[in-house]
């Protein structure tokens, strides 16, 4: 395609806010509906940051589910990946990330990283799984890039 028929001359990017200082409860993993469209990019980036006041306690954790529209029609959670040849059968892999050793350490008393996926599907739904025994406040979002 000519660049000049192209959504964007440079690589499309954007923005996309799951949650910002969303306190969630203890030991508990929750979701933001509905399944966010991101038709179109190659990967997304997803940022997740998350109170924590020590290093021993434990991590908030990234889950991520792939769909084909905002309902979540035909959304996984686990994925394989055939480039690589290995012996038969192959088995799926959770997409799932730990946010542990993640502490910036003290005064900053926060967590972060970020978790680079290629886009599996035309919508996404991320899911912060608090490990702690107590509330902390997590904010998600995610960078696509074309």
């Amino acid at each position: 395609m000519p660049p000049q028929e192209r959504p964007c001359f440079r690589p499309c990017t954007t923005v996309i806010k799951f949650m910002t200082d969303r306190e969630i409860p203890a030991n508990v993993g929750i979701s933001i509906p509905p399944y966010t469209n991101i038709d179109g990019y190659s990967f997304i980036n997803i940022f997740v940051r998350f109170t924590q006041e020590k290093f021993d306690e434990p991590p908030v954790d990234l889950g991520v589910i792939f769909a084909f529209d905002e309902k979540g029609t035909m959304g996984a959670r686990r994925y394989v990946n055939l480039e690589a040849n290995v012996p038969s059968p192959q088995r799926t892999n959770f997409i799932s990330v730990s946010g542990e050793g993640s502490w910036h350490g003290s005064p900053h008393n926060i967590s972060s990283y970020v978790a680079r996926f290629p886009v599996m599907g035309p919508f996404v739904e991320v899911f912060v799984y608090n490990r702690a025994p107590f509330p902390r406040k997590v904010s998600v979002w995610g960078y696509l890039v074309g």
